[in-house]
């Protein structure tokens, strides 16, 4: 279950971030630390929160700016203090890290003693199977049952208070066990075995993506961060875990991990101290000018060979794909073709591309390599599916995205309207100069049908 391409994507950033202002890197980390204080409540319905107040909490600060009591569903002052008790467990998880202390018992109610710090009552089940409000017992482990309803009606068993004890020890026995075992395998099933057990009255999911966020930053990794719009998705994965497969688990792991590594090899080393002076202006423009001049990475034309192979694979899928379309459709009125970027032509869909890359968190730098393949379909209202294969970062960082993308334009004698673009894939394909391409071109493969199929889809909905 590992992941070739995370794990060379760690390699290439533990590369890169030496060569990266150490200022920027802890503003980053700080950032992403932020982030998970305010999203790991937000997963549990803990509070609600304004969006833009959000971001400007991380952006600036917990403290940067006052919640409104028309931007939240609680005491603002409230909502703060969870906020703030969650931002003190990840900057203690880094501090654990530090100090290379195996994980215990003791650690594991430390962390749900910090978590649960402002929180005083709870729900709870009593003997009779009603639900009461009991005081919550902070760092210690549940003495009523906490099984969930389900929607359906059914009832999710956890581990019955007596047998918590035992379970945890039996946990924290098998975890130091696994001593080669991946970050996201393991992050995803210490994080699953623990929600089995559930061993709090509540806090238990805050302290399993702390406990996976453990794993992460053991291995150089970032913070687990699962976002409030990914709940669906992640409680989806933990119920397939449920039935005895981790695999999409540690996928959606992997996923945020590929995603995370991917915004930091795009960090900016632009200027971040306070006083911008001549001499720092200076200084920073001469680094990037001899950053530049070196352009490109070691292994630059390996990665650019790969990446010129992967284009040509596209070239033919879609070529297929317009060969079947214009001998099945036998309509003067509409057609279809393929046109490959060019020296004249591949400075096209810069806008699109960059709109795609900042919404998933990315730099995408279309001048150390940017080729595009596209399908053209002709009719009253011009439709094109356009794949784009594009270098990370703003020097060659040996990591590669695809992207693919739809988009409309219709033209009359006095304009041209453009709708679009519209991303075909939640996620951009990804790889590195250190991955084995015979092993991920069968991926490439599945995920350009995939993305090409929901394209014509998309696109005959419209017709």
């Amino acid at each position: 279950m590992e992941n070739e391409t995370l794990k060379n994507l760690s390699i290439l950033w533990k590369e890169q971030k030496n060569r990266l202002d150490k200022k920027s890197i802890d503003l980053f980390n700080k950032k992403l630390q932020r982030q998970w204080a305010i999203e790991t409540g937000l997963l549990e319905n803990l509070y609600e929160i304004d969006k833009s107040i959000a971001y400007t909490m991380i952006k600036f600060g917990i403290d940067s700016i006052d919640i409104p009591h028309n931007a939240t569903n609680k005491l603002p002052n409230y909502v703060k203090s969870l906020i703030k008790d969650q931002q003190f467990v990840i900057e203690s998880l880094f501090d654990y890290v530090n100090i290379k202390t195996l994980l215990t018992n003791s650690f594991i109610k430390e962390i749900h003693a910090a978590l649960t710090k402002s929180q005083n009552v709870t729900e709870a089940i009593d003997t009779l199977g009603n639900h009461i409000q009991v005081p919550l017992e902070k760092g210690k482990w549940k003495t009523h049952p906490n099984n969930p309803t389900r929607p359906d009606g059914l009832i999710h068993e956890y581990c019955p208070p007596i047998y918590v004890q035992d379970e945890m020890d039996t946990l924290i026995r098998w975890h130091g066990e696994h001593t080669d075992v991946a970050p996201e395998v393991e992050a995803a099933w210490l994080h699953h075995r623990f929600t089995q057990i559930h061993p709090f009255q509540n806090g238990n999911g805050r302290v399993a993506r702390a406990l996976a966020t453990v794993v992460f930053i053991q291995k150089g990794f970032f913070p687990l961060i699962i976002t409030n719009e990914n709940r669906k998705i992640y409680i989806e994965k933990l119920e397939k875990a449920d039935c005895g497969d981790l695999r999409p688990l540690v996928s959606f792991f992997s996923d945020i991990a590929k995603n995370t590594f991917i915004q930091a090899i795009s960090v900016s080393e632009d200027i971040i101290d306070n006083q911008r002076t001549t001499k720092n202006v200076l200084s920073a423009i001469k680094k990037a000018i001899d950053e530049k001049s070196k352009n490109i990475h070691l292994n630059s034309k390996n990665i650019i060979s790969f990446a010129d192979r992967f284009i040509a694979i596209a070239k033919e899928k879609f070529g297929k794909i317009s060969e079947k379309l214009n001998n099945e459709i036998n309509n003067k009125y509409y057609h279809f073709s393929v046109q490959e970027s060019s020296e004249n032509s591949k400075y096209w869909f810069r806008e699109q591309i960059y709109k795609i890359a900042n919404n998933c968190g990315y730099y995408a730098n279309l001048e150390l390599y940017h080729k595009w393949i596209r399908l053209k379909l002709r009719s009253n209202r011009d439709c094109s599916i356009v794949f784009s294969l594009h270098s990370v970062s703003r020097n060659f960082s040996g990591v590669m995205s695809a992207a693919i993308f739809l988009e409309y334009m219709e033209k009359t004698e006095d304009y041209v309207s453009i709708d679009g673009p519209y991303s075909l894939s939640e996620k951009p394909y990804i790889f590195t100069v250190n991955d084995n391409e015979k092993k991920i071109s069968f991926s490439f493969k599945e995920w350009l049908h995939s993305t090409l199929m929901d394209g014509l889809v998309m696109w005959q909905q419209n017709i």
